[in-house]
């Protein structure tokens, strides 16, 4: 069986980036007036085709997935065609061209995307004409229209690069209605990228970051009128700290424990109170050189660290995320392989523990309808979740598709506020959802809204429950334990039994698998301050005939830990497969001598750091 790979957002080290650039050329059929890379000669000896073969073959052996020609203008060679096939030939994985389009035509793109070219980046500033005053090329910007209308037709993926100056800044808002009622009937960029260039041949040209910052947010709105992503190119300016708070655009940012710190750049005062100073590199020094330091709004709230974190572009990130492989086992032992699908990823709720980056948009609908086909075909149990998947406005057709495509029941992970409402409710039954797993982090209003920090939401979940129930929905409730809820986990046995006598009761534990989690003890305590209060439900969960699931997952407790008088021998448990949980979890000494060892997945990473492995010890059973 074989389903798509789960997200892995852990830090891996790496050989080199995945991505690296080979410059073609210096030489360019424009002379924009805010670059600086532009030469009116090449060194020969550089660009000679030997030498730019041996450059791609040293980035490939570094570890480059990615090769992206670059210039100068690179289209300005003959032989780039032959740049491109040896480029895919020896290996890379994809090949970019960074262009500005205007020596492209229908028969050189094909040809291009023929040799391996898999996506492009064009260069363009502005709307309309205007652009070639800043290019200086008469005529530049219909070219580079049409060069996109090429490679779009050629089917090649096509992302702009933006550049924000003081030429810019009065029209280049316009750029994306313009760009779309050119080339829309042909397709659509995937992305534009900004930058704002904080050197250039003439400084009057640069931007000063508050005024980027504004001119950012309306290129931004101009984009999401047309659906498309915008980000801020990595080595740009400005910090997510000139955006006032709750003001900001965070996520034109990738900024990750990891990232890349830039060269030539320093931190200032402020950034010492700012709890992103891990992963920012503050200001460009040649901007420090041209302006005074802006006025800057430290980041020292956690929700807003976590809408900044990003491992890649966004495209990627989401396609990343948007499905993730999970392992349980029937009750007979046999292995449930499930395809958890995010139809989207914001969420009603704001629990500090959730690993699901809730600041994503949503994939595409073509992308979320092929991934539940392809788990369908994989024979998987489909679970459509999110963030929260009711927020989604085609929830009703995705469960039709699940059922329509797999033989498995078709199960909603969900934190039921909105089912809330009977009739929603009923035309998600009636739809086809048979199990829902729904999120309940406490047995009181008090401890279930402040783990969630959505005051008012645990009385609605409570309501949604009862209209599941009746329904007729297995459900399984779902109780994170940390250190706010913990000592109402008995309470919460006890509040299943009565209302919804026949459900599941899943335990879980934070998992700290990346950084949208704090690491923090306090969200984290150690198994061993918890296990008091775990072992008291499960007793009264077998004194109230509740079931209680959750041992065999990766969120479950390691099991050597489970209290007593809690039976291992009566869990049916499945062995791992090979590679799954690999770098996420680790596992002691202890562990090498248990016979649990092969279906047991340790303990996390991130809990290790924070308590150690102490408390692991090896069960030896006959």
């Amino acid at each position: 069986m074989t389903l798509p790979n789960p997200p892995d957002t852990r830090q891996r080290p790496q050989r080199g980036p995945r991505l690296q650039t080979v410059a073609t050329n210096l030489r360019c059929n424009q002379n924009c007036s805010y670059c600086n890379r532009r030469a009116e000669r090449d060194d020969l000896a550089t660009i000679a085709p030997a030498a730019l073969r041996t450059a791609i073959a040293r980035a490939l052996q570094q570890g480059a997935e990615e090769i992206r020609l670059t210039g100068g203008e690179p289209t300005l060679r003959r032989d780039l065609l032959e740049l491109v096939t040896f480029a895919r030939q020896s290996g890379a994985q994809r090949v970019s061209l960074e262009t500005n389009g205007t020596q492209l035509d229908l028969a050189r793109a094909q040809a291009l995307a023929a040799a391996g070219l898999t996506s492009a980046r064009v260069n363009l500033v502005g709307p309309d004409a205007r652009v070639d005053a800043i290019t200086q090329d008469e005529g530049g910007f219909a070219r580079t229209l049409a060069g996109i209308r090429a490679l779009l037709q050629a089917g090649v993926a096509v992302e702009i690069l933006c550049v924000l100056t003081q030429a810019t800044r009065s029209f280049v808002a316009e750029m994306p209605a313009a760009l779309m009622a050119a080339v829309g009937d042909v397709g659509r960029p995937q992305a534009i990228e900004a930058s704002v260039p904080d050197d250039a041949p003439n400084p009057a040209e640069l931007l000063p970051y508050p005024e980027a910052a504004e001119l950012l947010k309306a290129l931004d709105a101009a984009c999401r009128q047309w659906a498309i992503p915008l980000r801020l190119a990595a080595d740009s300016g400005p910090p997510p700290c000139v955006f006032p708070p709750r003001r900001g655009l965070p996520h034109l940012y990738r900024l990750s424990p990891g990232s890349r710190r830039l060269a030539r750049h320093s931190q200032v005062a402020a950034c010492a109170g700012c709890i992103i100073a891990d992963r920012c590199s503050g200001l460009a020094d040649s901007y420090l050189r041209h302006f005074a330091v802006p006025e800057l709004h430290p980041i020292t709230d956690e929700k807003a660290r976590r809408r900044l974190n990003m491992l890649r572009p966004l495209p990627e990130q989401i396609a990343h995320e948007l499905v993730t492989q999970s392992l349980s086992a029937a009750a007979d032992g046999t292995p449930i392989y499930d395809a958890i699908i995010r139809i989207n990823f914001h969420c009603n709720q704001a629990c500090a523990f959730c690993f699901v980056s809730t600041h994503l948009p949503p994939a595409t609908d073509a992308a979320i309808e092929e991934a539940i086909r392809a788990a369908g075909a994989a024979g998987a149990r489909i679970v459509l979740s999110g963030g929260e998947p009711t927020l989604n406005s085609r929830l009703v057709d995705w469960i039709q598709l699940a059922g329509a495509v797999s033989s498995q029941p078709v199960c909603l992970q969900t934190n039921a506020i909105r089912l809330d409402n009977s009739e929603l409710c009923r035309s998600v039954v009636a739809a086809g959802v048979q199990q829902a797993f729904v999120s309940l982090h406490g047995a009181t209003a008090a401890v279930g809204d402040a783990v969630t920090d959505t005051p008012g939401t645990f009385a609605r979940t409570l309501l949604g429950l009862d209209n599941l129930y009746a329904a007729g929905v297995e459900v399984v409730l779902n109780f994170v334990l940390c250190e706010t809820n913990l000592h109402e986990f008995p309470e919460f046995i006890r509040l299943v039994a009565v209302r919804w006598p026949q459900a599941l009761a899943n335990y879980s534990f934070v998992a700290p698998s990346t950084d949208l989690v704090p690491k923090e003890k306090r969200l984290i305590p150690k198994y061993t301050d918890m296990l008091p209060f775990l072992g008291e439900g499960l007793r009264l969960a077998e004194s109230l005939n509740v079931r209680v699931v959750g041992f065999e997952s990766m969120c479950g407790l390691p099991l050597c830990l489970i209290p007593e008088p809690f039976d291992r021998s009566q869990l049916q448990l499945t062995a791992i497969p090979e590679g799954m949980g690999e770098g996420e979890f680790v596992k002691s000494d202890e562990c090498l001598k248990c016979t649990y060892n092969a279906r047991c997945y340790g303990l996390r990473q991130g809990y290790a750091e924070l308590h150690g492995t102490a408390e692991l010890r090896a069960v030896l059973t006959p």
